[in-house]
């Protein structure tokens, strides 16, 4: 089954937003070598996994969202919540930025965020 990816939404402390897009949030395992003079060919082990430092979530400009994600302090408790109620939760230290802007577009800024957890997915959200 599949699902779209309409009415995504993303938490921060006790507030949710409206976002345009996500970033990959629990990116692939690193491949650990493990081959040695007898193998004819390598052979891998899987490691960590690779997260960015940095998640940037896409919104819409809005002065009043904007000076509220700038005044944050400290680590937030974020959650990414997919319409079916599974999602992402981690903590990160977050702030806002405003995009580039040209003629005839939406102002957007991004939202990033710096994990300082590793995300951890549920089926369902609390």
């Amino acid at each position: 089954m599949a699902i779209s990816s309409f009415n995504t939404k993303l938490m921060i402390g006790t507030k949710t937003y409206d976002i345009k897009d996500f970033p990959s949030i629990l990116g692939q395992r690193s491949a650990l070598e493990t081959t040695t003079l007898s193998d004819d060919a390598q052979k891998y082990i899987p490691g960590i996994r690779q997260q960015s430092d940095t998640f940037p979530f896409l919104m819409n400009y809005d002065a009043d969202t904007y000076d509220e994600i700038n005044k944050l302090t400290g680590e937030q408790e974020c959650k990414l919540t997919f319409s079916d109620g599974s999602g992402f939760t981690w903590q990160g230290y977050v702030s806002a930025s405003i995009n580039e802007g040209s003629v005839d577009a939406v102002l957007e800024m991004t939202v990033n965020v710096t994990p300082s957890s590793v995300p951890v997915w549920a089926k369902t959200s609390d």
